[in-house]
C-alpha cells in the first residue's frame, strides 16, 4: 500500500476545492455558508446534499452519507482511499512521491495494471502505426467512425500473428500479469496472444485506467466477438463500457443512455449523445446501474422495438427498481440498432425517440391493464403483479403517484391496492434479525457524544484542553485516536482528513459530517456548551453500566452482607447520575 507524506497531503489539502470536486458531478448552488444540491447517493427531487467548502466536508441529510473529498471520490468512483489522493492529486497539480509498502496481494494488482495498460498501448500503437492496422482503419472509416472518435476511446488492433503482445509484455516482466487479466495465455512454457485480428476497445475504470478488452473480428469468422474474462481488476456485472469517457457528459445533461454494444456506444458518442455507455455481454445488472446512480437517477435503456426487445424491458424493470431507479426505456424501430439508425436517419431521429421514451414502469402497467380485460380473474392476477412492483418501490411520493396511476388503469380499489403494495416482502435471515432487534445503525447518545466531542475538536482548537479531558471515556477505537491525535498535534491537516476516510467505519464518518457542514458548529458558545452536554452523556454511560454491573452482583449475592452493601452503593450511584 502506498504512503504520502504529511507535506504532500498538506499541499493537496491546500489545493483542494471539495465544492469544485464535488461541483464536476453534482449541480450546486450557494445557500449561507453551505452549497446544496441534489444527492447522488440516492433519488430525490428536493436537495438535501450539503457541502461546507471552509471544512471540507459534505454530508447528505437523506440518506446521511457524508465525508471529506477522498470519500466522496472513493464512493463515486469506486475507488481506495491511495487511488483518490492520486486523482485528486493530479487534478491539483500536486507531485506525490510514494513510499510503497506494498503487500504481495497490492504488487499483483499494480503488475495487472500495468500489463493491462501496455496492452493498450501496443494495441494503439498497431493499429495507427503500422501496415497490420490498415484494415481497421479503413473499417473504422467504413463505420463512419472518425480518427478522433477512435483515439478518445483508445481503440485499438490485435496483429494476427500469435504472440506479439506475449512477447512485449514478456519483455517487460508482466507475462504472468498478462495471463491474469486474459490478454495473453500459457500453454505449458509457451505464451499466446488471446486476441489475433481483431479491432480492440479498451474497458477503463473510473479513473480511466484499462482493466480489460473486447475484441470484434473484421471478416466472418466466429465468435464476433471476445471479451476479457473476469479479473481482480474486472467483472462485467459491475463495469460499464464508457463510463470514463461519458461521465462528464452524464452530470451536464442529468441523465445516462445504456446501449448494449461497443459501436453503439462510440457511435452515439460521436453523434453528440456523450451521455452513453454500454453493457459488456450481459444484461443491465443492478451492480451497473447503482454505479451509474453515483452520477444521475436518469438512465434511459435501449430496448428492440419488437416483441422480444418489449419483453426485455419488462424484466429490466426489476432490476431497476432494485437499484432504486425507475428508468426509461428507448425502443429502436425493427431492423436497427442504435448504430445504424445514427448512420441512416440521423441523430435527430434519435432525439425523437429520446423524447418519446417511457418510464418502464409506465409500460408495465399498461401491459398489466391490457392483460386485465381478460376476465374478473386476470383482473386480479394483473393487480397482485402490480402490487407485487409496488412492493420494490421505496420512494414515498412515487409509491402513492404510481399506486394512483395503477389503480385507474386496472380498474381496482386503490386503497386495497396501496395497503397490498406496502405489504412487507418476504425477509432473509439478515433482515429478520435486523427487524427483531431494531434498525440497525441507531446512534445512542454516548455513540453521538463520541463523535461530537471529535467534531468539536477539529472546529474549536480553544475547545480541546477540555475535550481531552473526556477522551478517556470515549470507547470507540478510532474517534479516541483521532481526539487524542488532535489534542496533542494541535492540526487537523490533510493527513488527519485521510485518516477520517480510513479509520472511521460509515456510520461514524456519516455522523462527524452532518455536524461539520451544520450551523451549531459555528458559534463558539454552543460549542462549549455541547461539549459539556457530550461529557455529560459518557459519564453517564459509565455510571449506567456501573449499576448494572453491581445490580448483578447484588442479585446474586442477596443473602449475603455483600449483597446489601452493594445495593446501597447502587443507591448512591443512581443519586448521583440523577445530578448529571
Amino acid at each position: 500500500m502506498a504512503a504520502f507524506s504529511q507535506g504532500e497531503l498538506d499541499e493537496l489539502r491546500g489545493r483542494i476545492d471539495i465544492v469544485e470536486i464535488i461541483g464536476a458531478q453534482v449541480r450546486l448552488r450557494k445557500a449561507g455558508r453551505n452549497f446544496v444540491g441534489l444527492c447522488p447517493f440516492h433519488q430525490e427531487k428536493t436537495p438535501s446534499f450539503s457541502v461546507n467548502r471552509e471544512r471540507g466536508f459534505f454530508y447528505c441529510f437523506g440518506c446521511q452519507v457524508g465525508g471529506t473529498a477522498f470519500d466522496f471520490l472513493m464512493k463515486t468512483e469506486g475507488l481506495n482511499f491511495a487511488e483518490a489522493v492520486r486523482s485528486l492529486a493530479k487534478r491539483c497539480g500536486v507531485s506525490l512521491h510514494e513510499r510503497e509498502r506494498n503487500g504481495p496481494e497490492e504488487t499483483a494488482r499494480q503488475s495487472m495494471q500495468d500489463a493491462a495498460g501496455v496492452a493498450s498501448e501496443f494495441f494503439a500503437h498497431v493499429l495507427w502505426n503500422t501496415p497490420a492496422g490498415g484494415v481497421a482503419r479503413e473499417y473504422l472509416k467504413n463505420r463512419g467512425i472518425t480518427a478522433e472518435t477512435a483515439r478518445e476511446f483508445r481503440l485499438g488492433f490485435a496483429p494476427a500473428s500469435s504472440s506479439s503482445l506475449a512477447t512485449a509484455l514478456a519483455k517487460r516482466g508482466l507475462a504472468d500479469a498478462g495471463v491474469r487479466i486474459g490478454a495473453i495465455k500459457r500453454d505449458g512454457a509457451e505464451l499466446y496472444d488471446m486476441f489475433r485480428a481483431r479491432l480492440m476497445f479498451p474497458i477503463r475504470d473510473g479513473q480511466g485506467r484499462t482493466i480489460a478488452f473486447g475484441g470484434r473480428v473484421l471478416d466472418a469468422r466466429l465468435p464476433k466477438y471476445i471479451n476479457s474474462p473476469e479479473s481482480p481488476l474486472y467483472s462485467k456485472a459491475r463495469n460499464l463500457y464508457g463510463l470514463f469517457e461519458a461521465r462528464a457528459a452524464i452530470a451536464r445533461a442529468d441523465r445516462a443512455i445504456v446501449v448494449e454494444g461497443y459501436i453503439d456506444a462510440i457511435a452515439l458518442w460521436q453523434a453528440g449523445f456523450k451521455e452513453t455507455v454500454a453493457t459488456l455481454g450481459t444484461a443491465l445488472t443492478v451492480e451497473q446501474l447503482r454505479l451509474l446512480a453515483r452520477h444521475t437517477r436518469n438512465v434511459l435503456a435501449c430496448f428492440d422495438g419488437d416483441s422480444a426487445g418489449k419483453a426485455a424491458s419488462l424484466r429490466a424493470l426489476g432490476v431497476f427498481l432494485e437499484a432504486g431507479l425507475l428508468g426509461k426505456g428507448i425502443f429502436i424501430p425493427t431492423g436497427f440498432d442504435p448504430d445504424t439508425l445514427i448512420a441512416q436517419r440521423g441523430a435527430a431521429e434519435f432525439q425523437k425517440l429520446i423524447d418519446d421514451a417511457k418510464l418502464l414502469v409506465d409500460y408495465f402497467i399498461e401491459n398489466e391493464a391490457g392483460s386485465a380485460k381478460g376476465s374478473l380473474m386476470a383482473q386480479a392476477r394483473a393487480a397482485e403483479r402490480v402490487a407485487e412492483m409496488l412492493r420494490q418501490v421505496n420512494n414515498p411520493f412515487e409509491f402513492d403517484l404510481l399506486a394512483r396511476r395503477a389503480a385507474d388503469a386496472l380498474g381496482v380499489s386503490e386503497e386495497i391496492l396501496r395497503r397490498e403494495g406496502r405489504r412487507p416482502r418476504s425477509m432473509g435471515r439478515a433482515a429478520r434479525e435486523t427487524a427483531a432487534h431494531g434498525v440497525q445503525g441507531v446512534r445512542d447518545a454516548a455513540a453521538e457524544a463520541e463523535i461530537g466531542l471529535l467534531a468539536m475538536a477539529i472546529g474549536h482548537p480553544e475547545l480541546r484542553a477540555e475535550i481531552r479531558l473526556h477522551a478517556g471515556r470515549v470507547e470507540a477505537e478510532a474517534p479516541k485516536e483521532l481526539i487524542e491525535e488532535l489534542c496533542e498535534v494541535g492540526a487537523a491537516g490533510a493527513e488527519f482528513q485521510a485518516a477520517i476516510a480510513q479509520r472511521l467505519n460509515d456510520d461514524q464518518r456519516s455522523h462527524l459530517s452532518e455536524l461539520m457542514v451544520a450551523e451549531t458548529i459555528d458559534d463558539a458558545g454552543r460549542a462549549r456548551a455541547l461539549v459539556h452536554a457530550y461529557g455529560r452523556a459518557l459519564e453517564r454511560r459509565e455510571r449506567t453500566r456501573k449499576t448494572a454491573q453491581l445490580a448483578r452482583s447484588a442479585s446474586e449475592a442477596s443473602e449475603s452482607s455483600e449483597g446489601a452493601a452493594d445495593a446501597q452503593e447502587i443507591i448512591a450511584l443512581r443519586r448521583e447520575a440523577e445530578k448529571i
